[in-house]
């Protein structure tokens, strides 16, 4: 694939509270008013020449949607979950198009911005299938949930006493349908909303159609795939901290301003699972991968971060 040339491209994913955040009122001017404050710290880089794709959590509004889908079974049949996937990654690509389209025009750059609706290849066969470990969805009595495992073979776990929740897989990507027309946007000087909430979940065929299967992918692993594909000079992950910490929440609570792939893999197991785990490990993966540095940052450290000034970056060596 073609190197971006002297304007560098880079992938950066913001997380799904940069769109909605527990507690909040779930209306869409929150949810405006939330793409709004983050997408104003991506401004700059726009203005500075970068080339962009844009990647997206999609936690909590997927949940919500199914609630939504839930509550009104009995009058509209409920829809998979990577119809639903489908469904947020449509309804939030529009807003952070919308806000970002909003923001530039008042800048006075003149930068094109669209959404790609984002398949991404899984392997059927991957143990997460198995094995779901990943909360979605309203919480049910353990009478509901016994009757709903029985009628669509869900899997449910009891979550601090307040009720039996769903559990879906969350495998690893393997590959991005549409890495190429991204790609070829993100070259034309487009800046592309793609791979939100990890993406559509799809398995190939051995005839090569694919088809969709429920599950959640997690953004950062999609994002860093993502970032490989289309040969990006940088991957950044941003998050609400201001970057990695080593023994988090401890007495011995260190930050970390930089990792090679080995000394990240060293310290995953020490890290929380689902939450800066994932970012580290698929930070290294870019890295591994590309040769090139993947950074981990708080939202309002990007410009800091990308200046070597903050955030932690994890280098190939």
């Amino acid at each position: 694939m073609t190197r971006s040339g002297d304007t560098p491209l880079a992938v950066v994913a913001l997380g799904g509270n940069a769109i909605l955040r527990r507690g909040d009122d779930g209306t869409i001017r929150t949810q405006f008013m939330r793409s709004n404050a983050a997408l104003r710290h991506v401004v700059p880089m726009l203005a500075g020449g970068h080339r962009l794709v844009l990647t997206h959590g999609n936690g909590p509004v997927v949940g919500n949607i199914l609630i939504r889908s839930e509550a009104a079974r009995d009058q509209v049949a409920p829809m998979p979950l990577y119809i639903a996937d489908a469904d947020s990654e449509g309804g939030i690509g529009l807003m952070l198009q919308m806000s970002l389209y909003n923001q530039l025009t008042l800048a006075g750059i003149s930068r094109r911005v669209s959404t790609v609706i984002t398949q991404c290849i899984v392997d059927p066969d991957d143990p997460a299938f198995t094995t779901p470990t990943k909360p979605i969805g309203p919480y049910y009595t353990e009478t509901q949930a016994a009757a709903l495992e029985k009628a669509e073979g869900w899997s449910f776990v009891s979550v601090n006493g307040a009720g039996m929740r769903r559990v879906v897989a969350s495998p690893r990507p393997i590959r991005i349908v549409e890495a190429d027309t991204i790609a070829s946007l993100a070259r034309d000087g487009e800046v592309v909303i793609a791979a939100g909430g990890g993406g559509v979940p799809v398995v190939e065929r051995a005839d090569g159609t694919i088809e969709g299967i429920d599950a959640v992918i997690d953004k950062d692993w999609a994002s860093a795939v993502l970032a490989c594909a289309i040969d990006a000079d940088t991957l950044v992950i941003l998050m609400e901290a201001d970057r990695v910490y080593a023994d988090f929440g401890t007495p011995e609570q260190r930050a970390i301003d930089s990792l090679t792939v080995r000394e990240a893999e060293k310290l995953l197991g020490t890290l929380e699972r689902g939450s800066i785990a994932p970012k580290v490990a698929a930070s290294a993966f870019f890295a591994r991968t590309t040769g090139r540095d993947a950074i981990i940052c708080g939202t309002e450290c990007l410009q800091d971060a990308l200046a070597g000034r903050a955030g932690t970056r994890v280098t190939a060596r």
